[in-house]
């Protein structure tokens, strides 16, 4: 309760003062510290004036919110915004959204806008409970609906005529109420935003007792009434009690106006609980390749810690503000040099609007970073933003669930960016998307589709309630990308000097205090160190970090000589620390160490670096050993979790432009070279047999769990990429002898081809596999070798979905239905299944068919190429259309929604559109990058076949004749998945699983039977197993008596 005279029980900045006036006059209200914003509230009010007493109460409330950090707080409410601090400053407007939107009882009543007052102010309270004990919230609305009710007191209870000693009493009992209100309104607004406002929260608040102070409030009214009643004339009385009843039902109104907020808040909890669903789990868990949240943390624990000082200026920058107010500036481009602090503003800036939004806007954003393979590329970027809005609005993942269809594979692949993308624009079109503000941090690290993404950013800024900034360096690439976006602003921190030197010093004054406690440094020392980094820093973070990285283990005597031996600029230094490298004893190994780092395809882990670099012999799997040798790399290198990576994208661009003499003195194909030959070597040692200890040859690969320790730890990389390096050495120049029959190469196919595919399996890269040998292929001319590495391609591609799904299927199925002559088979003879006594007869060599797309459940009756041939889409009698990629066997899409077999599949001549007619005498039109039906056509026959006008996209023929898509009526119903058709596997001796595709044994799957040797028909007498295909053939099988795989 506030005290006559003395502060109230709060400290701080609005720590208020009631200073007694004249008998007759009102108290007058003062804010300690606060001369400037106070001026503004009269200090002398007539008694008699209501209005203006309703109105220092309004600006009791503007003076609280007036310090809060964020000056533009909202909330919706109905679907309408409401900023609160507008409604607080001006509470007339109010009354006109009332008459809109607000029920009869409320819009009629003349105090509509203190009740929406009160409104604006309690729903933050009721979004965010935790932050407000349910008697705070009531208190508040009771106070908010008796405003004009306490307004009128004064006049009714001091009349002109009262005795002045009766007069002086009541004033004073008027007044102790005033006290009760004012002190409970201010404490529940400071309570809500404490989080925001540490400045003006320094104070100690007592935030207990809000029944109590409830209670008080309302026995003194009630007091104050009963003593006092006897005192008033009937007229005022009669007034007094009519107040009271507009009281009541204000609040009934403004309760009903909570109930309103606490069902948004119930839906919304409730939309929470749908990604507790399992579909919409998996289907976020698909999407996710990294948390944004999670690098962010990463990132500020890298640099050292976000400091608000080092980033604060930006909030009073014109450009920034500007961009934030004005809602026609939808984008901000924050550009600027390498290590001028870009990342951090934006982590800093996202912070901000956290804590300001109160959780009711979306913030997502996004950290490109080139040295990172998984946060490198557009698709990654809008995988990442899209996670982050589904975080925070879980009802948008509707959108995503239609596009999710089979798995994993639509978000990842060729087509992966198409389809995300639109994806996120249906997102950003809802009608129920919150305020949104999007951040992607370095776009010129984005290595791939820098331009699909550039044009994204540029055509999505036309959303008035989406909101982007975008950093990157100096690019005139960047630059020519955003030109068509008309609302943009750029915001250069080389014209912002002297805001990032200042910023600069703040963090120079950080780091010195770090390293003077760590260090014990004397006053003289850390002056000399904090001068020479002012001096020298030209407004550069990145320099100021990796200089005191360099002083951070040297003693205080050390440290003054050695900082003066830092040259001011990234390069000089950059430079100084490669002069410190190559002086040392061990210059020779650290110059391999950044060679390799600087050409890998991904950053590499400890495990690997031994692979690929010639190191100490005692240094392999010594953990300890490795960290210190990456720690000779001086502050090049980075070391988190295992991985090893440049410790800024300048580093890296240093080592490859400006130092490439010292880092690569045979030049950067040798290097390629050397990993590819290491990646050789050590692939051929440690790759054999079942590397996991999986033993059943059908063991399913979503089954299999890494061993600790990792066997394929160490060759991880090399697996993936040793072809990449081979293709970027030059190899006619570099690797002719290993290109030749009976080669490197060549050794390795001979020795460890299959150990390779397993391992492949159990990495999950049988795509990459594909491409490796394809691209392998390409390097060869004609020779001996040629013909191996061409029917390991063809070994691959053909085996390719028994391979990928059961690893030791490679030793298995892959080579059982391989050709008699296979090179591959006959090279692994010895490890065909000794367990299959008779084989069955196969062609000496491959046929036609260069890949088996093995997926469909039924019959596939229609197949059709894109006009590309980018693309393959085939229709099956498993009522489903299937997307493939046809150089990795890939199925990118599955398209569900018939209700019948599907009989026919066209593409249109643009691609953007593909057609399927079913036997449930429907067409179906399809997005084939989003995989949604966008439109339904009902026939009355069946169709057997369509196909696309030549010109026209809109047209497709049949056999019924031609069909105009125009007057199509657009759809958006998507059938479920439909149920899996298979019973449980037969469980005893040899058999067959139901679905046809395995022989089993004891019901585990043993032997992948490929497409063309599927029973039509079966008969199995003991350990012999015949097998009738549709294509005419008959397979015997003999098979060894007892268990195959004891």
């Amino acid at each position: 309760m506030l005290v006559r005279g003395e502060p109230c029980a709060f400290a701080g900045p609005l720590s208020l003062t009631l200073t007694q006036g004249n008998v007759g006059q009102p108290k007058t209200l003062t804010a300690a510290n606060e001369t400037e914003d106070t001026s503004e509230v009269a200090n002398l009010i007539p008694q008699h004036d209501a209005i203006a007493r309703r109105e220092q109460m309004k600006e009791i409330t503007k003076l609280g919110l007036k310090h809060m950090e964020d000056k533009k707080v909202s909330t919706t409410l109905l679907g309408h915004k409401i900023v609160l601090q507008d409604v607080v400053a001006n509470v007339a407007g109010a009354v006109e959204w009332a008459e809109d939107y607000i029920k009869d009882a409320v819009k009629d009543l003349p105090y509509a806008s203190i009740v929406m007052a009160g409104v604006a102010l309690i729903l933050p309270l009721l979004k965010n409970p935790t932050k407000a004990e349910a008697a705070n919230q009531d208190g508040f609305t009771y106070v908010t609906s008796q405003m004009r009710y306490y307004a009128a007191m004064e006049t009714l209870l001091l009349p002109e005529d009262m005795e002045l000693d009766l007069k002086a009493d009541i004033t004073e009992r008027l007044m102790d109420l005033y006290e009760l209100i004012i002190d409970f309104q201010i404490r529940s607004v400071i309570r809500f935003y404490r989080s925001r406002t540490k400045n003006f929260l320094r104070g100690t608040i007592d935030y207990d007792g809000w029944e109590k102070k409830l209670a008080d409030i309302k026995r003194g009214d009630a007091d104050l009434f009963s003593k006092f009643k006897v005192a008033m004339s009937g007229s005022s009385l009669q007034k007094l009690k009519e107040l009271a009843q507009e009281a009541e039902a204000s609040r009934k109104a403004l309760n009903e106006l909570v109930d309103i907020a606490r069902n948004s808040l119930r839906f919304a909890e409730k939309m929470d609980q749908r990604m507790s669903d399992a579909d919409d789990r998996a289907c976020l868990e698909s999407l996710q390749a990294t948390d944004p949240r999670l690098d962010k943390e990463r990132i500020e624990q890298e640099k050292g810690g976000l400091l608000r000082d080092s980033y604060s200026w930006v909030l009073n920058n014109v450009d920034f503000q500007r961009w934030r107010d004005d809602e026609q500036s939808q984008l901000l481009w924050i550009r600027g040099d390498p290590g001028k602090g870009k990342t951090m503003l934006l982590c800093g800036i996202i912070d901000e609007l956290i804590n300001s939004t109160a959780h009711t806007a979306n913030v997502s954003f996004f950290f490109c970073q080139a040295t990172r393979a998984h946060i490198n590329n557009a698709t990654a970027a809008l995988r990442g933003l899209i996670y982050m809005l589904l975080k925070q609005q879980p009802s948008l993942i509707s959108y995503l669930r239609e596009s999710y269809g089979d798995g994993k594979g639509r978000f990842e692949g060729v087509n992966a960016w198409w389809a995300l993308s639109k994806i996120f624009r249906k997102m950003m079109e809802d009608l129920n998307l919150k305020n949104t503000y999007l951040f992607i941090d370095a776009l010129d690290e984005c290595t791939t589709d820098m331009d699909p993404l550039l044009d994204f950013i540029q055509s999505s800024t036309t959303n008035s309630n989406v909101k982007w900034i975008v950093s990157s360096r100096n690019l005139p690439h960047i630059e020519k990308g955003l030109s068509k976006v008309t609302q943009k602003l750029p915001l250069s921190l080389e014209l912002n000097e002297n805001s990032v030197s200042a910023a600069v010093s703040t963090y120079i004054q950080f780091k010195v205090d770090s390293l003077a406690k760590r260090n014990e440094y004397g006053k003289d020392t850390r002056n000399v160190v904090q001068r020479h980094l002012s001096s020298n820093a030209n407004g550069t973070f990145l320099w100021v970090a990796l200089v005191c990285q360099e002083l951070a283990d040297i003693s205080g005597w050390e440290a003054e000589e050695l900082v003066m031996a830092f040259p001011p600029g990234l390069d000089a230094l950059y430079r100084r620390m490669l002069d410190q490298i190559c002086k040392s004893r061990n210059a020779k190994l650290c110059k391999s160490i950044l060679a390799v780092v600087s050409l890998v395809y991904r950053p590499i882990t400890l495990d690997e670096l031994p692979s690929l670099v010639d190191m100490p012999s005692q240094s392999s799997g010594n953990f300890k050993a490795l960290v210190e040798i990456v720690g000779l790399c001086g502050s090049f290198l980075t070391l988190r979790e295992r991985t090893i990576s440049f410790i800024h994208q300048s580093a890296k661009d240093f080592t490859l432009e400006k130092a490439s003499n010292e880092i690569f003195p045979s030049g950067i194909q040798e290097t390629h070279h050397t990993i590819f030959s290491r990646s050789l070597r050590v692939m051929s040692r440690a790759l054999r047999r079942d590397m996991y200890g999986l033993v059943a040859l059908g063991f399913p690969i979503d089954k299999v769990k890494p061993p600790d320790p990792d066997p394929l730890a160490a060759v991880r990389y090399s697996c993936i990429y040793w072809v990449d390096h081979l293709r970027d050495c030059d190899p006619k120049k570099m690797a002719n002898d290993d290109l030749q029959d009976g080669g490197s190469i060549d050794a390795f196919l001979r020795q460890n081809y299959l150990h390779w595919l397993e391992a492949l399996s159990l990495l999950k890269g049988m795509s990459e596999g594909i491409a490796s040998m394809l691209g392998l292929e390409g390097l060869l001319e004609i020779s001996s070798l040629i013909d191996r590495v061409r029917d390991a391609s063809r070994f691959i591609l053909y085996h390719k979905w028994a391979i990928e799904n059961s690893p030791l299927q490679v030793y298995a199925s892959a080579l059982v239905f391989s050709p008699a002559r296979s090179i591959t088979r006959k090279q692994f003879k010895k490890e065909e299944p000794e367990w299959i006594i008779r084989k069955p007869a196969m062609t000496d060599n491959w046929s036609a068919c260069l890949q088996t797309l093995e997926g469909h459940s039924g019959p596939v009756k229609s197949v059709a190429w894109s006009h590309d041939a980018t693309r393959l889409a085939s229709a099956s009698g498993d009522k489903t259309v299937k997307i493939w990629d046809p150089a990795t066997g890939q199925c990118v899409s599955t398209l569900e929604g018939h209700s019948g077999w599907v009989n026919s599949v066209a593409w249109s001549h643009d691609a953007t559109r593909l057609a399927s007619a079913s036997g449930d005498k429907t067409v179906k039109i399809w997005d084939p990058a989003t995989g949604q039906c966008v439109s339904i056509i009902e026939i009355d026959q069946v169709l057997d076949y369509l196909q696309f006008h030549e010109s026209n996209s809109d047209l497709f023929r049949t056999n019924l004749g031609t069909f105009d898509l125009r007057p199509v009526v657009i759809s958006t119903a998507l059938c479920s998945a439909s149920s899996d058709p298979f019973s449980s596997p037969l469980a005893v001796g040899y058999g067959l699983s139901s679905n046809g595709t395995w022989i089993t044994y004891q019901g585990q799957n043993l032997l992948w039977l490929p497409p063309e040797y599927r029973p039509s028909s079966l008969a199995i007498h003991g350990t012999v197993m015949s097998i009738g295909c549709s294509t005419g053939r008959i397979l015997i099988l003999t098979f060894l008596d007892g268990n195959p795989i004891s």
